[in-house]
């Protein structure tokens, strides 16, 4: 923006120079020449006059008795007499403007070399004396270089010194500008302590209050849903409670211990993200995901084999490190197996592929079931065609996203729908 400003005031400075300095030139070089034709008529004026006062009245009228009479001219004067003789300064042989004074009809003219020429004639008794005074073109355009100079100089120094004010506005401009881009910049990082300083002009200074304004109502905002969401996890607390002391209860131990471990796991994610949220946290360190997918697949696959499902497990050796939650990691896995087991009948065969590819951890959950509806994007929040809440997949999408993976949709082999979850792996 700045440069732009500065570009601006180039182009406009630059033009009112232009309007006003070539005007100024054109009149600096009318005035030399008046100037220099205003001198030679007043030395042809002032010659002749002599020569009508000082002519001799000899029957024979030469240059000689005229120079004698009055002495040298100035220099640009001559006298022509009437027997065509001539004496003083002739800056040419002939010129139409002495002919003209000769013949006695006063002229004035620029002659073939350039040079302006003014021509009196004197009536004497002897015949027309003419009075011929010239200005040179050197004397024509004297001093106008000079000024000319001095004027493009002018017109530099103001196209300058407008360019820098400008350059010095748009700094003050620009200025307050970045640091409003900085500070929203920062609350679109999650900075919600940045606040803009409000320096600048009176309209930017409104927007830096709007701006802060903006970031308070966040603030407020996210706490209130950090607060929300806390205690919601936190009332999860009595059901998990009174589920684990039903687990306690059942007679098959390898069932209890089962049951009680998903619980207590699940008591784990719920601390989790009790102190996630009140805390504020968002960063992640790495974690196996092949370990996560195994140790999920055991708590499945108690399920699949009550359900009649055969699973095809093909799980690649770690390790995988992905940059998440190993709770996060492991609801987003819950959540895709869980519609598999909504989502199709008992006895539909599933199958769940974990392999590294180019980079990232691939994830494949794929099934014999009827596949997805013709049309549907169940990767929509709150898109579902089943009766769910429609947040599993998207769930999925943004875990995807935030490690910058992906998620695709498609049929899988085994007939059904199939799910391929990309995480990108963490090189650390």
């Amino acid at each position: 923006m700045r440069r732009r400003i500065a570009w601006l005031a180039l182009a406009i400075t630059s033009l009112i120079v232009v309007a006003f300095t070539l005007p100024l030139m054109m009149l600096v070089r009318q005035q030399a020449i008046d100037r220099a034709q205003i001198n030679a008529e007043h030395q042809a004026e002032t010659i002749a006059g002599l020569v009508a006062l000082s002519a001799p009245s000899s029957e024979t009228l030469t240059a000689d008795d005229m120079e004698a009479a009055i002495g040298d001219p100035p220099d640009g004067v001559r006298l022509v007499m009437p027997d065509g003789s001539r004496f003083g300064d002739p800056p040419v042989e002939f010129s139409a403007i002495e002919a003209s004074a000769r013949s006695g009809i006063p002229a004035a003219g620029y002659n073939r070399d350039g040079h302006w020429e003014v021509g009196i004639p004197v009536q004497t008794s002897r015949g027309v004396i003419a009075v011929v005074a010239a200005a040179t073109s050197a004397e024509l355009h004297q001093g106008v270089a000079t000024a000319w100079t001095l004027l493009g100089i002018l017109g530099l120094v103001v196209v300058a010194a407008a360019v820098g004010l400008a350059i010095r506005l748009g700094r003050e401009l620009v200025r307050p500008v970045g640091e409003l881009a900085a500070v929203a910049n920062r609350l679109g990082e999650g900075d919600l302590s940045a606040r803009a300083q409000g320096d600048g002009p009176p309209e930017l200074a409104a927007v830096a209050a709007a701006l802060n304004g903006l970031a308070e109502r966040l603030g407020d905002l996210i706490k209130a849903e950090r607060e929300s969401l806390a205690d919601l996890s936190h009332r999860l607390r009595t059901p998990l409670t009174s589920l684990r002391l039903q687990s306690e209860g059942l007679r098959d131990e390898d069932e209890r211990d089962l049951l009680t471990g998903a619980v207590d796991r699940m008591q784990e994610a719920v601390d989790g993200m009790i102190l996630e949220v009140r805390e504020g946290k968002t960063g992640s360190s790495a974690v196996d995901f092949s370990e996560v997918v195994s140790k999920r697949m055991a708590f499945w696959r108690v399920l699949a084999e009550e359900q009649e499902r055969d699973v095809i497990r093909m799980v690649a050796a770690g390790p995988l490190m992905v940059r998440a939650g190993s709770d996060e990691l492991g609801s987003v896995l819950d959540a895709l197996i869980g519609n598999v087991m909504t989502h199709t009948p008992p006895g539909t065969a599933f199958e769940v592929r974990l392999s590294e590819d180019d980079g990232r951890a691939s994830l494949i959950i794929g099934d014999a079931g009827p596949g997805f509806p013709p049309g549907s994007d169940p990767t929509r929040r709150g898109v579902s065609g089943a009766g769910s809440t429609g947040l599993g997949l998207d769930i999925a999408r943004k875990m995807a996203e935030k490690t910058g993976g992906s998620i695709r949709l498609g049929r899988s082999p085994l007939g059904g729908a199939q799910i391929e979850l990309k995480l990108k792996l963490d090189p650390a």
